[in-house]
């Protein structure tokens, strides 16, 4: 699609991104790597940037709803072309969520996008169709508007809540209404900062409580911090980029911290093997509890920046290999295995609001299979008495519990020391499962 040269900076990037992360036609790219690769290629202001970001990740997490909205409003929805459907899309989410931009300004570029990238007939529906959604953008935030046509339950919230009807469908079924409720709600809000401070760094309890005493922090619990959304340079006087440079705060999911903590991460048994390390947070984290790691990962380039962060964090270095974690290449057997297993990611939508429109319910059970042949791997390559920790970013219950619940039937010695079922957080908005496994002597 070719974007006419008016078109304001901040909507040409986030038209972009969003074309490579949902395309015509094809797999898509991940979200942030869609943005960064648009953002690279562009020399926009800072003010630019903030809000292509905004624009792309509101977008993403209003999809359903924001489609939903237009289909009501167009008289054949089906035959819009998907790039002017783009476009609609961005339009609506400007005018329905972000009161600083005035609803004129939004349909003029929106409508100049549409005669550029097919013509003035459509750029005339285009016209009709969002000054239409200007004139009394409240009536939308009536549930009622969302239960027209089919009357099932499972219909509603997915439009309601902008959230793929299989996805809704299988919480209900594994979670029931009330706690598939307040997953819905998490989703749609954008996740907390989290912050993690290096303890290992003099003055790192004095500066957590000073952090911890910024307005709306959400979540303050030594060394994790859960900082507002959108919280990126200097706040309330903190200059943060300069914190991160000194290797004094890492930014890591409040969340995936407080799994960590909760799995009584300083009774795990030393060496630990992170076997899906990915690109290194939790490895950092354990490296940062004073714990002897070692870590792997199928795709080395996860892992390549690992070394000048432990630079960065001034901790010591930390031995790391490719490897696949369902053949761990291991001559000793490690004290702890950590498997961080490749997952749905159905509980980290509010942070990857992209994932619930590529991923597909097929895709399910070969990851359930996958993350079972890395639970036995793991199992035949620890040492008797050690520790096996499953972590999962996911509320599916096939995915955690039942790869689980497998692995113990088929090893009956096999002792459940801890287990954090995936529950909703309305103060994170994110779900992770984790559970600790202990190899018999």
């Amino acid at each position: 699609m070719t974007k006419p040269q008016s078109l304001p900076p901040a909507r040409r990037a986030a038209l972009d991104a969003l074309a490579l992360t949902l395309p015509d036609s094809g797999p898509g790219r991940d979200v942030q790597a869609a943005l960064d690769t648009v953002l690279t290629a562009r020399r926009l202001d800072p003010r630019d940037r903030a809000l292509a970001t905004e624009l792309v990740y509101g977008c993403l997490r209003l999809r359903g709803r924001l489609d939903y909205i237009l289909s009501r409003l167009l008289k054949n929805p089906a035959g819009v072309p998907e790039p002017v459907r783009r476009i609609l899309t961005l339009a609506a989410y400007e005018i329905l969520h972000l009161s600083k931009v005035p609803a004129y300004a939004s349909v003029d570029w929106a409508v100049s996008a549409v005669r550029e990238a097919a013509g003035k007939g459509l750029s005339g529906m285009a016209n009709a169709v969002l000054r239409r959604l200007a004139t009394a953008p409240e009536r939308l935030d009536d549930p009622g508007f969302y239960r027209a046509g089919r009357g099932d339950e499972v219909t509603f919230l997915s439009r309601f809540y902008s959230c793929p009807d299989w996805i809704v469908s299988l919480w209900l079924d594994d979670h029931g209404p009330t706690d598939t409720r307040l997953l819905l709600e998490g989703q749609l809000r954008a996740a907390p900062l989290g912050l993690r401070v290096n303890r290992t760094k003099p003055g790192a309890k004095a500066l957590f409580d000073a952090l911890s005493g910024l307005p709306g922090v959400a979540l303050a619990a030594f060394p994790t911090l859960a900082l507002p959304a959108g919280t990126d340079f200097s706040p309330a006087g903190v200059d943060l980029p300069n914190l991160l440079a000194q290797g004094l705060v890492s930014r890591q999911s409040a969340a995936a911290q407080l799994l960590l903590a909760g799995l009584d991460l300083d009774d795990w048994p030393e060496p630990i093997f992170d076997a899906c390390a990915g690109r290194g947070g939790k490895t950092l984290a354990l490296a940062e509890a004073g714990k002897r790691v070692f870590a792997a990962d199928v795709h080395p380039g996860r892992l390549s920046g690992l070394a000048g962060e432990l630079t960065r964090l001034g901790l010591p270095a930390v031995p790391t290999f490719r490897a696949s974690a369902t053949r761990p290449p291991l001559r000793t057997a490690p004290g702890t295995i950590l498997l961080d297993a490749p997952c749905s990611g159905l509980g980290v939508l509010s942070r990857r609001p992209d994932s619930k429109w590529r991923r597909q319910p097929e895709d399910l059970p070969g990851l359930a299979r996958l993350q079972g042949a890395m639970l036995e791997a793991a199992y035949a390559a620890l040492a008797p008495g050690g520790h096996l920790v499953y972590m999962t970013c996911t509320v599916n219950r096939a995915e955690n519990e039942g790869v689980v619940d497998r692995l113990g039937r088929r090893h009956r010695r096999l002792i459940l020391v801890a287990e954090t079922p995936a529950r909703p957080d309305p103060v994170l908005g994110e779900v992770f499962y984790g559970a600790v496994l202990k190899k018999p002597d």
